[in-house]
């Protein structure tokens, strides 16, 4: 019995050491480098205003992996979240302002679009869909600033 215990003592002990050797190598290694261009202020967040835009990084917090990239316009009324993963395209989401003041956040595909695949389908995707066209060339810009702010 005394030696079943040790094993699963011993178990237990390293999956909790690997879990926070995964948690610190993702945070050092997957979000640290973001941290580059968008420095620390005193309150412990990482974020940058420019003139044109605010760019932020969330690190992911203990014990979660997920963190986020976020580019915001000066009027605050078009943002890119963007979840970067090790070794896979990052996912981006979108929160853009209609004109019935409604901001509604939506997940984006690769190409800056609509993705029906991973939007709830309650969603007015014809109305965000046409908010879309309307802010592309907006939209592309910001998009290609967060690209070369951040290495995506």
């Amino acid at each position: 019995m005394k030696k079943k215990t040790k094993i699963l003592l011993s178990l237990l002990f390293g999956a909790i050491l690997l879990f926070h050797l995964a948690w610190a190598g993702n945070y050092f290694l997957n979000y640290r480098p973001y941290t580059k261009t968008v420095p620390m202020h005193e309150s412990g967040e990482y974020f940058l205003m420019t003139d044109n835009y605010d760019l932020s990084v969330a690190m992911p917090s203990y014990p979660t992996f997920t963190g986020n990239l976020a580019i915001t316009n000066k009027n605050d009324d078009l943002s890119f979240i963007i979840w970067p993963s090790v070794g896979a395209t990052p996912e981006i989401g979108l929160q853009i302002l209609g004109p019935d003041g409604v901001t509604y956040s939506v997940i984006l595909d690769q190409s800056l679009n609509y993705d029906s695949g991973k939007n709830p389908s309650d969603m007015p995707k014809e109305q965000i869909n046409q908010l879309i066209i309307d802010r592309r060339t907006e939209m592309d810009e910001m998009y290609d600033y967060a690209k070369k702010s951040w290495n995506l």
